[in-house]
Parts: C-alpha cells; sequence; structure tokens
C-alpha cells in the first residue's frame, strides 16, 4: 500500500451562531490568542494541538475537524481511487487554502485541507 497523503488533524471545528461573539469567550475564559477571522469565523490558536475555528455552517452541512494533506488535489485523487464519494476541490478566496469533503462508510463528512 502506498503512503498515505493525511498527515494529521489540522483544525477542529465548533459550530457557533456567531463566532466573532464566541471568540471573546474563548478568548477570555480559556486564554487563547485569535489567530485570524473573515465573515463567517474565528481561528484560535491554543498552546498546544490544532488550532480551533468556531465557524458558522449557516445550517449546510460540516465537519468537526479536517485532515491536513500537502497535496490536496493529490488526497482527493487517492479517495477517488477508492471509490470513495469526494466532493469538488475548493480554494479559499481570502487565503491560501485548498480543500474538499468527502464521506466514511457510515455517511459522516470529512474534510482535507492543504495550504
Amino acid at each position: 500500500m502506498s503512503e498515505t497523503p493525511f498527515r494529521k488533524i489540522d483544525t477542529v471545528f465548533v459550530r457557533c451562531d456567531d463566532p466573532h461573539a464566541a471568540a471573546g469567550w474563548y478568548q477570555e475564559v480559556l486564554g487563547w490568542p485569535e489567530a485570524w477571522r473573515t465573515e463567517h469565523i474565528v481561528v484560535l490558536t491554543p498552546p498546544e494541538g490544532p488550532p480551533v475555528t468556531l465557524l458558522d455552517p449557516g445550517g449546510g452541512d460540516w465537519s468537526g475537524f479536517n485532515f491536513y494533506a500537502p497535496d490536496a488535489a493529490a488526497a482527493r485523487q487517492w479517495l477517488l481511487d477508492r471509490q470513495v464519494e469526494v466532493g469538488p476541490l475548493n480554494q479559499a478566496p481570502d487565503q491560501p487554502v485548498t480543500w474538499f469533503w468527502f464521506r466514511d462508510p457510515e455517511g459522516n463528512r470529512l474534510e482535507v485541507c492543504s495550504y
């Protein structure tokens, strides 16, 4: 078997109705600094482990975390070669991140990102 393209858990996602408001609590109570934000997310950096992304998925389908792969297109092809249900490759308009989703046999949505 070839070496897997999936290197680590990259980000943990926490669903929030208002990520910007929730970020204040995480900063004050947990002491986690903000790394950056967009209109729908705030990324916090705990002292150890992966970043925590507060997000408002707008009622859509979402994942609890994502995997990091150095090359998202290659990781996507790896899954397609194994007959896994895979979503389209996406490029973030405001950051250098490429990502896609896929489903495990139980139907759980998982995500992969590269940057």
